[in-house]
């Protein structure tokens, strides 16, 4: 009898298991928008075969606003879509980012203790180091915005408008 207990017992959870999976797919909140990231060397690439400048994303694993950025901002659809069509978007972790080449110059981690700083940010923030924080540049690879904090989609998106102006 033992045997045939456990084997309803198994099945009960089973079923049960299913239901929730039921319940979860139909309580599930509407898809958000997703930028397509890229890779900063990847973004030079494209760059050199269609120009339009380069979005970069200065953050860091341990920064709050960084993530309320990507769950609020950087989600939203128009901005996902302004983004895309006007920038090749980069995230750059400044803490954690390969060795990169930019115009014959070779930018890298650098030790500041207990903690690493990518001296790219440092470059492209004017030592000026603060997360989130945000660059778009050129063509030529040259800054033409900087600006740095939490945004939500709409001022983010003016923010990104302003620059193209």
């Amino acid at each position: 009898m033992k045997p045939y207990a456990i084997l309803l017992l198994a099945l009960l959870a089973l079923s049960g298991c299913a239901a929730e999976g039921q319940d979860a797919e139909q309580e599930a909140p509407e898809a958000t928008a997703e930028v397509t990231w890229l890779e900063l060397s990847d973004a030079l690439k494209q760059q050199r075969h269609q120009p339009k400048p380069i979005f970069i994303d200065l953050y860091t694993d341990w920064c709050r606003w960084c993530k309320v950025m990507d769950q609020k901002t950087f989600s939203d659809p128009e901005v996902t879509a302004y983004l895309e069509e006007n920038f090749y978007p980069v995230k750059f972790n400044a803490e954690k980012a390969p060795p990169i080449n930019i115009n014959g110059k070779t930018f890298q981690l650098v030790s500041t203790g207990r903690k690493s700083l990518h001296s790219l940010a440092y470059a492209l923030m004017q030592g000026e180091i603060s997360y989130p924080s945000y660059v778009i540049l050129d063509d030529k690879q040259q800054t033409i915005s900087r600006f740095k904090g939490f945004r939500d989609a709409q001022d983010f998106k003016v923010e990104l408008e302003t620059a193209l102006q």
